[in-house]
């Protein structure tokens, strides 16, 4: 048996050891070491540290994770995970001079050593620092909604009414205001809740600022009550009377109607409100008079009741500058009222000039046969008389200023044998026929005068 074993025991020994140079040449080839990589979610730690220095902080890019090379075998690769690796970085070791922090790894789990040549991937990360900012913003609130129909928002108190916001030099900077939400569809009594702060900017656009922001308190507690409202008529009283040659020709507002809001007992007392006559006054005025009133002024002197939007309106008095136009008429036109069978009127002139005044678009299809004509006869008897006539046929607004003088002249239809008009009878009827002309003509200056008096409506 010895001899067996023993029996080319060089040769034996060389065929084992062959065998294994075999065996490790087909490990080797069939599982080779090689270098792979995974994602690692990054640590920070120790950022107290910089905040306790007043400053915050952010990882280059913002980065949330890091590349880790590593070597092992084929064969162990399925085995290897994200979970094998911790990468940090440790803001203690913040160098300012850089502003670079190094990036550590660590293996958790190596177990027969299949990892090795393990390194980050950037080893080194530039973290941007900011001086941190606190600031104190008063709360508003912004209501969302509509209240119900015939209510209104009266007042909204807010606990605190106050906050205090800290947050990068940057982002505190771009921070125009901080509010509340408050949600006031179809309500319309008295409601409470709370809400979460709300940051704008300049433009009054909501901001999302996630954890760069910290505020003193979270929520922010309200109360929202509410008054019944109301639209009432608006009537403007004008006074005044514009300058010679201009004539009022009606008022343009900017509302004609307006709301009001208060208790129900108050507010259903009123249906209008008026703006004097003494606030818009045309005395003198030669063009469009414009005024800005501010019409919760003239509310009745209730308590509680105000108007809960804009109460300024614009009123503007239209003033027009008049125009005069003469018309050539007939005295054939002319319409006797009050005349005597037995009695013939001729006049001492055919046609007669009428001046009329008015606005040049009412004047502009004006014509002498629109013109109506009429005279008092029933006083005249034989003789002379001035004319006094009165209009008619013209449109609002245009109005006689004169008309040429002319005389009426009194005869009898028939004139027996022997009846003569004696000289004395003759003289009294001119005289009469004087007198009575000097006091038509007196009566048409004065009626002159008065129609260029425009008054206001």
């Amino acid at each position: 048996m010895k001899e067996k074993i023993t029996h080319n025991l060089g040769l034996k020994i060389l065929s084992v050891v062959i065998a294994f140079l075999v065996w490790l040449i087909v490990v080797n080839v069939s599982n080779p070491e090689v270098t792979d990589s995974v994602n690692v979610p990054l640590e920070v730690l120790n950022g107290d540290v910089l905040a306790n220095a007043g400053l915050s902080y952010k990882i280059e890019n913002n980065r949330t994770s890091v590349t880790v090379a590593y070597t092992a075998r084929t064969q162990d690769l399925s085995g290897i995970s994200k979970a094998d690796f911790r990468a940090y970085v440790d803001l203690a070791d913040y160098y300012p001079a850089t502003g670079t922090v190094p990036v550590y790894v660590e293996v958790l789990n190596n177990k027969e050593g299949r990892l090795s040549s393990v390194s980050a991937r950037p080893s080194v990360l530039r973290v941007e620092t900011e001086e941190i900012q606190q600031k104190d913003f008063d709360l508003a609130a912004h209501e969302v909604g509509t209240p119900a129909a015939g209510y209104e928002v009266d007042s909204i108190q807010l606990s605190p009414s106050m906050v205090t916001v800290e947050a990068p030099e940057s982002v505190i900077g771009r921070i125009s205001s901080v509010g509340v939400e408050i949600n006031v569809e179809g309500l319309s009594s008295e409601t409470s809740g709370v809400a979460a702060p709300v940051f704008y900017d300049a433009n009054n656009n909501q901001m999302s600022l996630g954890d760069q922001v910290e505020i003193n308190v979270s929520e922010i507690s309200y109360t929202v009550s509410f008054v019944e409202t109301k639209t009432v008529q608006l009537d403007f009283q004008v006074s005044g009377t514009p300058a010679d040659g201009y004539r009022y020709t009606g008022l343009e507002a900017s509302a004609d109607t307006i709301q009001i809001m208060g208790p129900h007992e108050v507010i259903s007392q009123i249906d209008r409100i008026t703006v004097p006559g003494q606030v818009l006054n045309l005395d003198g005025a030669e063009g469009d008079q414009v005024y800005t009133v501010d019409v919760e002024d003239y509310l009745t002197d209730q308590e509680n009741v105000s108007i809960p939007w804009d109460s300024q309106v614009t009123i503007t008095l239209r003033v027009q500058q008049t125009e005069h136009r003469t018309l050539e008429v007939s005295t054939d036109r002319i319409i006797r009222v009050g005349g005597q069978d037995d009695f013939h009127y001729t006049y001492d002139r055919d046609t007669i000039e009428v001046v009329v005044e008015g606005l040049s678009e009412d004047l502009e299809g004006l014509d002498a046969s629109d013109l109506i004509m009429e005279m008092d006869v029933s006083q005249m008897g034989i003789g002379s008389y001035a004319g006094v006539l009165t209009f008619d046929g013209l449109d609002d607004g245009v109005e006689v200023t004169s008309y040429s003088d002319f005389h009426v002249l009194v005869s009898s239809r028939e004139i027996g044998p022997g009846v003569s008009v004696t000289e004395e009878s003759s003289q009294d009827e001119s005289t009469a026929a004087d007198e009575s002309t000097s006091q038509v003509q007196e009566s048409s200056t004065e009626q002159t005068e008065s129609s260029s008096e425009t008054a206001a409506p």
